[in-house]
């Protein structure tokens, strides 16, 4: 694996541990997320960051883990970057509560670590 994409990997990784702490601060719950701008702006910025991320992954790489929607990734970014005001928060809380789980699952194992 090349260096740059372990160290993609690894920090997807970070970004979803983030999203995790978030989640136990705040309450790992859809209504206080639902009510609380705060709770909701701790959450945009890793999600945002981990679609940045997804980007910036080979072609060869996303095509040969498609286990993994790294369009859909990458799209949730641009939502969330430029239709900010337009977004569904039970998508964004479906992303945050599983898919990102399911990211960081599929980069601890293929990176090998804890």
């Amino acid at each position: 694996m090349e260096e740059k994409t372990r160290k993609i990997l690894l920090t997807i990784i970070k970004h979803c541990n983030i999203i995790e702490d978030t989640k136990k601060y705040f309450g790992n719950n859809f209504e206080e997320f639902e009510k609380n701008s705060i709770y909701q702006n701790a959450i945009l910025t890793p999600v945002t960051q981990i679609g940045e991320l997804a980007k910036k992954l080979s072609i060869e790489f996303r095509e040969a883990n498609k286990e993994i929607p790294w369009k859909n990734i990458a799209g949730m970014r641009d939502i969330v970057v430029h239709n900010y005001e337009t977004i569904d928060k039970l998508i964004l809380w479906n992303v945050a509560d599983k898919e990102t789980l399911k990211i960081k699952e599929f980069c601890k194992k293929i990176l090998n670590v804890e």
